[in-house]
This record gives C-alpha cells, structure tokens and sequence, in this order.
C-alpha cells in the first residue's frame, strides 16, 4: 500500500496548535519531532533506562503524519451505524490530494492567524510503499542460540544447518510486543532460568513481552508458567509464540495486569505460589516490584531479575536485601547485569 507521508515545520509554541488543525481535518494521529527537554515524568515513561539526548532546544518542530495514497485499492466499508453515509466518509480531507489537503492546512491556519500569532509553516509530503518498510526489520532478525542448546528461530526462517538434534528451538514472532531473545537483558534470563528449572517448576513471568521467557522455560521442562504484562498486544502476543511452540494451553496463562497497582487481585488470580519469578523490565521497576513479588513466591522461592543497567546495579541489589532476598548470583553481560535472588 502507497502513504503520502506530509512534513509540517514550525515551532515549538505553534505545534500544539497545528496539531489541533490536524485533529479537526480528521488526521488520526500525528509525531512531534523537537529538541524541548522531557520532564521527569515523561522520563520515567520512557521504556528505558538511558535518558535521552536531545540535543539544545532550538525552538523549531516537526509535525509528520500519514494518509492513504490516491489510487490504493479501497477495502470494502461496513457502516458503524452513524447517520453519515458512507461514501460521506471515505471521502475525508485525510483520503484527498495533497494539493487539497495541504490548501485547507493552509487556510486553517491563515483564519487562525486572524486571531493569534502563528507563523505560517513550510509543508512538504512524499509518497512511500509501505512493502519496501514494514517488514524490514525481519532482515536483521536471524536464528541465533541465546544458550548452548537454545536456538532462538523466527517463525519465517529455516532451521540452520548447525542446529543438533538435542537442541531446544523456540519459534518466535515478535509481532507488536517487544522481545526477540537477542538482546543481552533476555539471554541473562534465558541462561539462569536454563540452570534452574525443574519438572516441577511454576513459573511467573512478570512483563512477558512476547512471551520467549516463559515458553523457553516450558520447553527446558517447567510444569507451567503464569504471564502478565501491562500490554494487551503481549498477551496476545504470547499465548499465539506458544501455540507455535506446540505448547499446550492448559501450562500457560496470560493476563493483562499491573503487577505493581493490582498486586493483590493477580496473587487471586494465580492459583497458589511460585518456584521461580523472572521479570526483564527495568531498574526503576524492579526495584519497586522487589517489595511485592516475595508475596508471590515459595519459600526459598527464586527471583530473576534483569534489563537492569550497571550503573543501576546497586540500587536493584539493595532494593533486593531491603526486602528479604539473598543475592545468589549477579551476572553481567555487555552493559547489562542481572540477579538471581533467594526468598529468605
């Protein structure tokens, strides 16, 4: 499918209000590209420990956003019930020309100048084939072995010829949850999870991404493993890598939930007790998920823990004494480190 993708340069005071125009000529949504500094808040919503460089402010902006090219082949229409008729609403100034919808950009902001200060914007679109783009990442994403005998495969690739008969493969498709198992965090997981499941292991897997963790746990022998995240598309995500995986449904759950503000309304959920809990967030969660998830866990239960930065590594491993877990191992990898912590 063909996009016509449109370039707004202003300001940064006039963003909000160029945005509002866009809203109104029924563009669904839009990205502010700036230099202004994110405040603490917006920091902390940030999937990252890193904070982000943006540069000095140089109080200029970019507005970019996304139409169907004139010509894409139209998709059958089913009425929602509105009182508009249909063809009333395919035809939006979103669908339209260029030359059309940049002109009513222009005017709306020429009546709104009438009223404020606003400058005037440069505007500038291109077209883009969306099959040179959206899959494109998939290049990169290869088999690879996130331990000795645990070959991580997307689902759209062959098996290697490296690939040994006692090799344990997981089928992955990221799909829109995060995780592919390459990343330094996943593989510290995957490599304690692979020394210390058992048969009889019940797992947690608190932020389960697309779900690698909890379905190369099964696949290493655990008994069963109970996701959650905060994300519906990773629900999804996992309970689909574990239909790929041949994993039967009765071993895994998945819910959508904030183990954090809903502590006690997961543990009701859970049907007893864990072995072993693992989360691969962050640092500034799991430092607060530290004091809550000891509820979820067996006596001398294990906590594996890890997307935890070295710099941040102390504070995770105090949080962690702080609320009656011995650090059993600490291992690092690249610039990353995890734990592995013993409920006391």
């Amino acid at each position: 499918m063909k996009w016509i993708k449109y370039d707004i340069h202003t300001t940064t005071k006039d963003a909000d209000a160029i945005g509002d125009i866009l809203t109104e000529l029924g563009i669904a949504g839009y990205e502010i590209t700036d230099h202004v500094p994110l405040s603490q808040k917006e920091e902390k919503m940030m999937y990252t420990d890193i904070p982000a460089d943006l540069g000095p402010d140089d109080g200029q902006s970019i507005l970019t956003f996304y139409t169907e090219a004139p010509g894409n082949e139209k998709k059958d229409f089913y009425s929602t019930g509105s009182s508009l008729r249909d063809e009333n609403l395919q035809d939006t100034p979103a669908s339209c020309s260029p030359d059309i919808l940049i002109r009513q950009i222009q005017e709306k902001i020429k009546a709104m100048q009438g009223y404020f200060t606003i400058q005037t914007p440069k505007i500038t679109f291109c077209t883009q084939d969306d099959s040179l783009w959206k899959d494109k990442w998939k290049e990169n994403f290869k088999p690879f072995y996130a331990a000795d005998d645990i070959l991580v495969k997307p689902t759209w690739e062959e098996l290697p010829a490296s690939v040994h008969d006692n090799d344990i493969v997981i089928e992955i498709d990221p799909g829109s949850a995060f995780g592919t198992g390459a990343h330094e965090t996943t593989k510290l997981c995957l490599l304690s999870l692979r020394k210390y499941i058992t048969e009889n292991t019940r797992l947690l897997d608190a932020g389960c991404g697309s779900g690698i963790l909890a379905i190369a746990a099964l696949l290493c022998g655990a008994n069963s493993a109970f996701c959650l995240d905060i994300d519906p598309s990773a629900v999804e995500g996992t309970l689909e890598n574990a239909a790929k995986n041949k994993i039967d449904a009765s071993r895994i759950t998945a819910i959508q939930a904030n183990i954090l503000e809903e502590s006690s309304a997961v543990k009701e959920k859970c049907n007893g007790t864990f072995d072993i809990a693992v989360a691969n967030i962050l640092a500034d969660v799991i430092i607060p998920l530290s004091a809550h998830i000891g509820n979820f866990l067996n006596k001398n239960g294990l906590f594996i823990s890890s997307g935890i930065l070295i710099q941040k590594g102390e504070e995770v491993k105090q949080a962690l004494l702080k609320n009656h877990f011995k650090i059993l191992e600490q291992n690092t990898l690249g610039e990353w480190v995890s734990f592995v912590a013993q409920k006391r």
